[in-house]
This record gives C-alpha cells, sequence and structure tokens, in this order.
C-alpha cells in the first residue's frame, strides 16, 4: 500500500518503517533504561529522516513538481522535526529508563507510525501521481486535477490508512505489555514491599499472580475483583476467574517463560489481550510464580469490525461496494473453473439522475438510493450479491446459473426484466413522486474464457455505457466489438493527447443574413490526422471529454480563435469585424477558471467580448440552472454575446429561458432536417420563432442545406442561417 512506484522513495519509506521497528524491538526486549541510549536511538531515526526527506524533495523537483507544492511538503517535514525536537526537550527531564520507556511507546511511537502513515498515503502520493501525469505529458493542471481525482474517496485512504495503523500496533500492542511486564516486574524485584502496593494496585488493567503448584492466587490488584465484578456481576468470583486460566499456566510452565495470548472469553462477551510471565524464585519471592496482566481491547477489536466494514460496504445502502465486488468476482472466476457453470455479472445505472440531486438535493436523492436497495431485497431476497460501485450504480452478479449458455443468457435477460420493472414503478417520497429508468449491461462467463476476472467488471460496464447511448430503459450484453470500440477510444486519446496543437485546426462556417450578407460565423474544430485525414469532431470530442483532455483543447480553441479575432480587427475590410461563435461544453462550463480565463483572453487580445458569442446548450444550463444563471451573468457583465444551441431538443422550459438573458436561439439542425416534409417540425420552428420575438432575440437556423428549407424558413421569419447552402467550414486563411 505504500509503493509510490518511485523505487528510491519507496525503499527509503521502506527504511523508515523498519527503523521504528528496530526501535521498539531494542526499546523492549533490550536492557536499555538510561536516557541517554534512548535519545541516542530516536537521534538515529530523526537522521536519516532528514536524510530522507532531502532526498524526497530533490526527486520531487526532478519531476518538475511545482515549486509551491515542494515548499508546502518541505513544511510538513519541518513540523514533524519541531514535534520530535519537543519530545527530546521532554525525554531529558524524565527520571528513570523505565518512565521514558512508557513515554517513548504511548506518546512518541504512535506518533511517529501515524505520521509517516498519513504522510506516505496522502501528501507523497498526491506528488507522486501528479509527477506520473506529468511523464504521460498531462498539462500541470490537468495532472493536480488529476491528482485530486485519484484522493477524492477519502473513506478508501482512510482505510488503506487503518489496516496500516492495525497491523503496526497489533504487534505493538504486545510489545506494550512487555514493556509494562519488564518495567512492572523490575520494579517490584527492586522495591517489592514499597512498590507492590502502588503499582499493581493503581493499574487500571487487572493484574495478578498465581503459584506455579496449584495455580492457587497469590495477590491481586483492585481492577481484578472491578473487572469481575462487572463482567460476572460478583465481587468474589475473581478467585475462580484466576483459576480459568489454568491451560496458559501449564503451558507457560512447561514451555515458555513469556506468553501472550488473543482470547476471547464467551462467557462475558469481551476480546483480551493476556501476558503471561514466569517469575523465578529469588530473594524477592519466596516460590516461583505466574504473572497475568489482562487488558480488554473489546472496543478496539469493533473499531477494527467497524473499520473493515466501511472499507467493503457503501455508508448509505449498506451494500458492499466496489472493491468486495472486484474480490468476490476473483472467487466466483476461480470457482467457475471447476464448476463449469456460467455465471452474470449484470450492472446497471440510474438515467439523469445528477437532475434529481440538483433540483431536489442530496437527502431526496439519497431516499431514492435507499429505496432502491429496499426493493433490490424484496426482489433478491438478500443482497449478498449486490453492490453499489458508483454514484448512481449497482451490479448484481449470478452464481452458478447452468453450464447451458442459452439457460443462462435467459435466465440473466429475465433476471434484468425483473429488475427493470420493479425500478420503473414511481418512488413516492414525501409531497413528490418520482420515475427513473435505468440502462443495463451484462456479461456472461464461466471459467474456460479467455480473460482475467479483473476485466469483467470492466466488460460489464462498456455493456452498461453502450444501453446508456442506445436510450432509456435498454439491456446489452458484452460483446467483443464492445471490447474493439473501447481499445479504438483508448488509441483515439494517446492520439489525441499528441494532437494539440499540432494537428488540431480551427475552421469557421459563415452565418448569413437575410440578403445573404456575412453576420457572423462559428469556430468549428476538426483533427487533422496525419493518416486519417480530417477528422470530425463527433468522433474525438466525446472521448476527449471522457479522459479529462477537453478543458486543455478547449482552452487551446479560446486562445485562437481570439488571437485570429485580433488579426481581424485590424483588416481595412469591415466584414470581418463580426461575432465568432464559440461552444462550451459541460466540463468547461464547470471549470472553475473558466471566466477568469476568458478575461485574460480579452485583456492578452485587446479585443471586445461582444465580439465573441458563447453557445451552450439546453442539457447544460439544466444540469445546475442556479449555478448557470450566476455564471451566465458575469459574462454578460463583461459584454459576452449568449447563445442557446440545439434549441427544441432539451428540458428546458420557458419560464426558465426567460429568466436569462439570451442574445440568440439556435433552432436545432433535427427540426431543419425535416422541415419540408413534417408539419410537426414546421409547427416547432414557427413556435421558437414566434419565441425569439416575443423575447426580441436573435434567430438562427443552422444545417440549411436546400434552397427549399431557406425559404420555408424565410417565410417564417427567420433572419440568419448556417449549413453548406451558404458556406462550407473553412480555416482562416481561406475566409473572406
Amino acid at each position: 500500500m505504500f509503493l509510490l512506484d518511485i523505487p528510491v522513495i519507496d525503499i527509503q519509506h521502506r527504511k523508515l518503517f523498519e527503523l521504528i521497528n528496530e526501535f521498539v524491538y531494542e526499546l523492549t526486549f533490550d536492557d536499555v533504561d538510561d536516557t541517554e541510549s534512548l535519545l541516542g536511538l530516536l537521534d538515529n531515526l530523526y537522521e536519516y529522516c532528514n536524510y530522507h526527506f532531502i532526498t524526497e524533495e530533490k526527486v520531487w523537483a526532478q519531476k518538475n513538481i511545482n515549486k509551491e507544492l515542494i515548499d508546502e511538503h518541505h513544511h510538513e517535514h519541518n513540523l514533524l522535526f519541531g514535534k520530535v525536537s519537543q519530545y527530546k526537550e521532554k525525554l531529558a527531564t524524565l527520571e528513570t529508563g523505565f518512565i521514558t520507556s512508557k513515554y517513548i511507546y504511548n506518546e512518541i511511537i504512535p506518533f511517529l507510525v501515524k505520521w509517516l502513515s498519513f504522510h506516505i498515503l496522502e501528501k507523497d502520493r498526491f506528488l507522486a501521481v501528479i509527477a506520473k501525469n506529468l511523464e504521460l505529458k498531462k498539462e500541470p493542471d490537468d495532472a493536480f486535477q488529476r491528482a485530486q481525482k485519484t484522493l477524492e474517496n477519502k473513506a478508501f485512504y482512510l482505510s488503506l490508512y487503518v489496516e496500516l495503523y492495525v497491523s503496526c500496533f497489533k504487534s505493538l500492542a504486545k510489545i506494550s505489555h512487555l514493556i509494562e511486564n519488564k518495567g512492572v516486574i523490575k520494579e517490584i524485584s527492586n522495591h517489592k514491599d514499597d512498590y507492590f502496593k502502588h503499582i499493581i494496585n493503581n493499574a487500571v488493567d487487572p493484574i495478578w499472580t498465581v503459584n506455579v503448584i496449584d495455580y492457587q492466587l497469590v495477590e491481586h490488584n483492585i481492577s481484578l475483583v472491578k473487572f469481575c465484578e462487572e463482567h460476572l456481576g460478583s465481587a468474589t468470583s475473581y478467585i475462580d476467574y484466576a483459576l480459568r486460566f489454568k491451560i496458559y499456566y501449564e503451558q507457560l510452565n512447561n514451555k515458555e517463560k513469556n506468553l501472550i495470548v488473543d482470547f476471547y472469553d464467551d462467557k462475558i462477551d469481551r476480546y483480551l489481550l493476556i501476558s503471561f510471565s514466569y517469575l523465578e524464585k529469588d530473594q524477592f519471592f519466596a516460590s516461583d510464580e505466574i504473572c497475568v496482566f489482562v487488558r480488554d481491547v473489546t472496543d478496539n477489536k469493533k473499531n477494527i469490525e467497524i473499520s473493515n466494514h466501511l472499507f467493503f460496504y457503501d455508508s448509505l445502502t449498506n451494500l458492499p461496494n466496489r472493491k468486495f465486488l472486484l474480490e468476490r468476482l476473483r472467487l466466483v472466476y476461480e470457482n467457475s473453473k471447476i464448476s463449469d457453470k456460467y455465471s452474470a455479472l449484470i450492472i446497471f445505472d440510474i438515467d439523469n439522475f445528477h437532475l434529481i440531486n440538483d433540483k431536489f438535493g442530496s437527502a431526496t436523492a439519497d431516499d431514492i438510493l435507499f429505496e432502491l436497495r429496499n426493493r433490490l431485497l424484496d426482489l433478491l431476497k438478500n443482497l449478498d450479491n449486490v453492490a453499489r460501485i458508483g454514484a448512481d450504480s449497482f451490479s448484481v452478479l449470478q452464481i452458478d446459473i447452468s453450464k447451458d449458455k442459452n439457460r443462462a443468457l435467459a435466465n440473466t435477460i429475465e433476471l434484468s426484466e425483473q429488475i427493470n420493472s420493479i425500478l420503473n414503478i414511481p418512488f413516492e417520497l414525501k409531497e413528490n413522486r418520482f420515475r427513473i429508468s435505468i440502462s443495463i449491461g451484462a456479461i456472461l462467463f464461466n471459467g474456460k474464457d479467455n480473460f482475467d476476472f479483473m476485466q469483467l467488471l470492466g466488460f460489464g460496464e462498456a455493456a452498461q455505457i453502450h444501453s446508456k447511448k442506445e436510450g432509456l430503459n435498454r439491456l446489452n450484453f458484452y460483446q467483443h466489438e464492445l471490447q474493439q470500440i473501447a481499445i479504438n477510444n483508448l488509441l483515439i486519446e494517446n492520439e489525441l493527447k499528441f494532437a494539440i496543437p499540432n494537428q488540431l485546426k480551427i475552421y469557421y462556417q459563415v452565418q448569413h443574413g437575410p440578403n445573404n450578407q456575412n453576420v457572423g460565423c462559428e469556430a468549428l474544430i476538426r483533427w487533422d490526422h496525419p493518416t486519417k485525414g480530417v477528422i470530425s469532431p463527433d468522433h474525438f470530442i466525446t472521448i476527449a471529454e471522457d479522459c479529462g483532455l477537453i478543458l486543455s483543447i478547449g482552452y487551446w480553441l479560446f486562445d485562437q480563435v481570439f488571437y485570429q479575432l485580433s488579426l481581424w480587427n485590424k483588416h481595412p475590410n469591415p466584414m470581418y469585424n463580426v461575432p465568432v461563435s464559440l461552444n462550451l461544453s459541460v466540463k468547461q462550463f464547470n471549470d472553475p477558471n473558466l471566466v477568469s480565463h476568458l478575461h485574460d483572453l480579452l485583456k492578452k487580445y485587446q479585443i471586445s467580448a461582444s465580439l465573441i458569442t458563447l453557445e451552450i446548450t439546453e442539457t447544460i444550463m439544466m444540469e445546475n440552472f442556479e449555478c448557470f444563471k450566476k455564471i451566465f451573468k458575469i459574462l454578460k457583465s463583461f459584454g459576452y454575446m449568449l447563445s442557446l444551441d440545439d434549441f427544441g431538443i432539451g428540458y428546458s422550459s420557458l419560464s426558465v429561458i426567460s429568466e436569462i438573458d439570451f442574445d440568440e436561439i439556435k433552432i436545432d439542425k433535427s427540426f431543419i432536417n425535416n422541415i419540408v416534409s413534417s408539419s410537426k417540425s414546421q409547427t416547432i420552428v414557427k413556435l421558437i420563432v414566434a419565441l425569439a420575438e416575443e423575447l426580441s432575440v436573435r434567430i438562427v437556423a443552422e444545417g440549411v442545406e436546400d434552397e427549399k428549407q431557406y425559404e420555408i424558413l424565410k417565410s417564417y421569419g427567420v433572419g440568419c442561417f448556417q449549413g453548406f447552402l451558404f458556406s462550407l467550414p473553412r480555416p482562416a486563411e481561406d475566409f473572406k
């Protein structure tokens, strides 16, 4: 869990934990009782930390990590050194080696393990992810955002931390008993008469001694009495309780001098960590005795169980999560090699669920998800094979359906239809009624399949994504063609990384007024691929959005268009002094740097914002309408023109549109295509034109390709046209 894939740092991290283990070992098993020796051990660890941090900071610098991030990392290192210095000052004031040992165990070691664990799992890993993305030629901002996303799942890293902390302290807890035993026994040996009652009776944990002949109780502290009174209901039962561990007394007597046992006491339902030490007869002990220390670790055990549950289960629905599903898939896939039966993985997600979350809030969305979980329970009777694998994504695993593939296929289809059916029933929540639809993907598999179990989840998700693209309430089974599509998309993604800015080109398509004059143009991006020729954005923009390249492409496009406008503004022919339309994607609009970036470009190229028309679709507008209003108000104050693109196919209402001060509405191309033959398209276009006139905004018909379309649109009152009938998109040098 600590590997960062940076060898020099990974090796040194391992060395740091080895030094801590050596520190604890020497503290526990060697007679290091003077403070000076203990300070020497701490100095060794301190010096190696200093050496490691210097090395680490050099590595981050070599990997081109931002200096501010390295400085912040350096500050974290200084905080550690400051804390260690405080510990050293405190150690110098302690009187005995035993007290010093206790202080180191209780204060210093937990701090060091916790600090290093958190530092490696979050701070170092964050910089390592940035470095890895920079090596993949990502832009610094993109690398930073990817690192943030990697660490977004705090529960995952908390679980890693808990796993680490528990694994370290599982052994340290035992060492703690040895430290206490050694120290206390030594104090007893040296000052039995003076210290026995003080040390033993004031200990929080039950402590007692028995003789080695018949294991009768010799000495005990008050904590043993209180423990028995609390858990057994009788203070007098402590004598019998001490005899319960006879089997361990015998084992200690015959074989071992020290023994540590994890013990579950089923009679009182408590988890105990018990240390047994054999005390030989000497001038202080009249006979051989066995000393017993008991620590109640029930709460710790429960915390570990809770942590494990959080690691493998979803906190909202209490369903298994993605990590649990992957482990279950591994077991099922391995078992299917023996049974030769087909199993199935069904994956579904809720269509457009974010709209419910945005409009009604996360509490309502959570209520729907929990009700969905209950419906699955009613259908499947148990939820052992159901998992929540994403915000609105779920999986159902069918195990050992049949050796007959057709029968397994039919069974999976039937179950998918049942899931779809129960989730199509409206969700009644308080005063609201919600209908949802789901997109389902599935994959059949058995042990004869020639792929790794890790691929199963990806294949199922690929089928589910394919269903979503086809429309609502669809089911698709994974096919090899989907894998080929995924591979092709990956190839496009890799090539696209190197296409900016050398292969991406900007084309401009003229917008014509009613008298065929040039009233504007739209900037369109094309990929001039060296072997495939000119590629339309339809084939790569979606991939760019999925892989995080869309922001880089969008800002490159903005910069090029603003620059081109600055050149056209200097042209003596006034026909060049027309606005240019730019499309905004969802991710661009959600980027917090959008407004400042556009503002910087205005200053850089000294152009007027009124020459830029920003186009946004209804879908983007409705995704987060309140946020949309605020940002558009700011853009409008700068002087930008605002256009509602693809109007007529989204989800907006007239009241919503009236709240935004649009300058332009663009009729979607689908209505233009059918306007000659479809009376419905004609009616819709007339209504859109009437709406535009009522709102006093310009109306643009895009995708006009023949004279008949043009004449009809002109007769309806459309005043601006864009399409192949008037002009093909062309590069700036050909734009006249």
